[in-house]
């Protein structure tokens, strides 16, 4: 059996019929009649609750993504590209030896063999691993597939498909300074 409702909505009081009346006791603070009252209260509640719910859910979303995005697409650096660069001093190559310097993006490796000194990129052209001077052999040498260069950069053996970029390098004073070619 179903129990009397002490609140009767206006919409309900429609249902009923036209004889229905459309108030119903009881008011709201402020003196307002009830319909007047409550009339969108629902609806202005609802739509305060999805926007803090999207609010909060925006939120989220964005405090996830920002990081994602920036992982993914880096920063740009802006790097200004010189002809010329001192990159160390001269005494960082002793005699007989080579060593790897960064001149703008890229890596050159400088020889000193016998005090004459020569320089081409240390990055070989078959898969992009650096190379090494090797002094025992007279020669470039690439740890990842065997491939071997000259002094100043020629083919001698291997996979590679070019030969090493050239560099122009000269001492002057203390400094040692690496040119394009």
């Amino acid at each position: 059996m179903a129990q009397p409702a002490n609140f009767k909505s206006p919409s309900r009081m429609g249902a009923l019929g036209e004889d229905a009346p459309l108030s119903s006791t009881g008011s709201v603070s402020g003196g307002k009649s009830r319909e007047e009252g409550l009339k969108g209260v629902d609806f202005e509640r609802r739509s305060f609750l999805g926007k803090v719910v999207g609010g909060v859910g925006a939120a989220v979303a964005v405090s996830t993504l920002y990081p994602i995005v920036k992982y993914i697409i880096p920063p740009v650096k802006e790097s200004t590209d010189v002809n010329e660069l001192v990159v160390g001093k001269a005494s960082e190559v002793p005699e007989n030896s080579g060593k790897i310097f960064q001149f703008n993006k890229d890596k050159v490796l400088v020889i000193n063999d016998n005090g004459a000194l020569t320089a081409c990129s240390a990055v070989c052209t078959h898969l992009g691993c650096l190379v090494r001077w090797e002094d025992k052999d007279n020669e470039i040498f690439c740890p990842c597939h065997g491939a071997k260069y000259t002094q100043t950069g020629e083919i001698i053996s291997g996979p590679q498909p070019l030969p090493l970029a050239p560099f122009n390098v000269r001492i002057e004073g203390e400094d040692l300074i690496i040119a394009k070619a």
